[in-house]
């Protein structure tokens, strides 16, 4: 028993991760993972493209007659052959080509950057989640227990004759009320400890964060979704580079190599063959330019991608922004009626301690700061919220 109790105490003695710590544990998530490989594949798969392609090897017979095929002695012209053949493709279109992955790499690690600060802000949001119903449920115990002791006073005074039935099913309905509010704080907690889970691994005593503070960004403002709308974009215009391209010229050459067997009538001997080709966009009118007014197109498309993205971003920051000026505002107006209920229920107390009244004076003004106190946690919360998302759409 000794040991378990020694074991027990060294577990709960463990410090609990720092944010930095579990920050960097988000490195290692999956989804941040996938797109580190894909921009690597995208990048090895860009290099390959500036490569020649594989050549080609053709064995043959020349030149064989009908009637005797298997006689290369006897036909002069008859003659075996090997055949090697590479295509040339220009360096331009090859080097487009090796762009254009490149740009989609460039595509997977602008995602993976603002895949990062999304989680970074579910991070955040959920340690303050689980703090603040930590706090709440604090709180709501206390609450339960003043509304015992109003309960108390309330059946006392009904035992004397005084009608306070009314008053009693109020408490009773005011308990289920906080009641509730437990639940709610519980459920939120339970999901963000899954949350916190699914982000960055087990974590037996998640750190303490006491609040999350919106971007400070002294110029203008630039946002994760443009970037990735502006990856895109330049991903498109490496297209538009590969269909003009493929109006460049392209080179072929090969080498043949031809073996006579020697006969009667003429002494065997070998020979060499070289040509070289040109590739010529002939029918360019029905090929090369549709594909190239496409692409266009696709770049078009993609400008006005990254212009809604803009209008997109802008809106849903100024909507958190508002979302936390208002919590931070509800709370400042909310702080000054805590003191004032602290104050009345201090004078009450006072008068019940002189022989004036009973408690219920004192006990209702409690209640009631106990609730606000619960509504400050809850704006608190929601401009923490409002606060992570503006990080997750910016580029800080």
């Amino acid at each position: 028993m000794l040991i378990l109790a020694t074991v027990a105490a060294t577990l709960s003695a463990t410090p609990a991760p720092d944010i930095a710590a579990l920050s960097a544990r988000l490195d290692e998530h999956p989804a941040l993972a996938a797109l580190s490989v894909e921009a690597e594949a995208r990048r090895l798969d860009g290099r390959s493209r500036l490569g020649l392609p594989n050549p080609s090897v053709a064995l043959g017979v020349n030149n064989v007659p009908v009637n005797d095929p298997l006689q290369f002695d006897e036909y002069l012209p008859s003659s075996k052959s090997v055949t090697v053949t590479q295509a040339l493709p220009s360096r331009g279109l090859r080097e487009a080509r090796s762009a254009a992955e490149e740009a989609r790499a460039h595509v997977a690690l602008t995602m993976m950057r603002m895949r990062r600060d999304q989680l970074e802000a579910a991070l955040r949001v959920s340690l303050r989640e689980i703090d603040a119903a930590e706090d709440i449920e604090q709180l709501v115990a206390r609450q339960l227990a003043v509304y015992d002791d109003l309960a108390e006073v309330l059946e006392s005074a009904a035992a004397a004759g005084e009608s306070r039935f009314v008053a009693l099913a109020d408490i009773d309905a005011d308990r289920a009320a906080a009641d509730t509010t437990a639940a709610d704080a519980a459920r939120m907690a339970a999901q963000a400890r899954s949350r916190l889970e699914s982000l960055v691994g087990a974590v037996d005593r998640p750190p303490n964060l006491e609040t999350i503070e919106p971007p400070m960004s002294e110029g203008q403002l630039r946002f994760h979704e443009v970037a990735f709308a502006e990856a895109q974009a330049r991903a498109a215009e490496a297209g538009v580079e590969i269909r003009e391209r493929d109006f460049d010229l392209g080179y072929e050459v090969s080498v043949s190599y031809f073996q006579r067997e020697s006969g009667a009538m003429f002494d065997g001997d070998d020979w060499v063959s070289a040509r070289v080709g040109v590739s010529v966009p002939l029918w360019s009118r029905w090929n090369q330019q549709p594909a190239l007014e496409a692409a266009r197109r696709d770049a078009d498309a993609a400008a006005l991608r990254t212009a809604d993205a803009r209008r997109s971003a802008l809106d849903e920051f100024r909507a958190a922004t508002a979302a936390y000026a208002a919590a931070r505002r509800s709370r400042s107006a909310l702080e000054g009626r805590i003191e004032a209920l602290q104050a009345l229920a201090a004078a009450a107390q006072r008068e019940y301690e002189a022989g004036y009244g009973d408690l219920r004076p004192v006990l209702e003004p409690r209640t009631t700061a106990l609730e606000v106190e619960i509504r400050l946690l809850q704006l608190d919360l929601e401009a923490d919220r409002a606060a992570a998302r503006m990080h997750a759409l910016t580029l800080d």
